[in-house]
């Protein structure tokens, strides 16, 4: 019985040895998993003469909403939906090989983006979701150009 424990001590300890060296030997591992972040924004600005405008000087207001993929995988199923709006897909890209729906890393999607004349308070707020597990924490959006101002 003594001997039969020893040889099995001894076997444990020779088979975390062994797996101890193939951690230290393995390859470099596969990128992150992807994680997507709203990003958007509101803004107002005063427009000189120029080609969008055929009216003269006026103030234009530009509202934006998309999504960037800040993780290090592909994301599948990539959609942007506005709070009490459309919900849009992120369009296929032919020059970097993606389908619809797909977000490569570092990969940025615009798919809400309006401009109009004038200025007032605006804003916009949306979420975004794949369909990979990621972080949610940073799918979720509010953007607004009003400010407030001390008396």
């Amino acid at each position: 019985m003594k001997k039969n424990l020893t040889r099995m001590v001894a076997g444990i300890a020779a088979a975390g040895a062994i797996g101890a060296s193939s951690l230290m030997a393995a390859p470099a591992q596969a990128a992150g998993p992807g994680d997507l972040q709203i990003i958007g924004g509101v803004t107002c600005t005063f427009k000189l003469w120029g080609p969008k405008w055929s009216d003269g000087p006026v103030w234009q207001m530009h509202r934006f909403m998309g999504v960037k993929n800040i993780g290090g995988s592909t994301m599948t199923g990539v959609t942007v939906t506005e709070f009490g709006g459309a919900t849009k897909t992120v369009k296929a890209d032919k020059a970097k090989g993606t389908s619809a729906g797909q977000l490569k890393a570092g990969q940025t999607a615009i798919l809400f983006d309006t401009t109009w004349k004038g200025c007032w308070p605006s804003s916009i707020s949306g979420y975004t979701i794949g369909q990979q597990v990621e972080n949610p924490f940073n799918n979720a959006g509010f953007w607004q150009n009003t400010r407030k101002v001390q008396p």
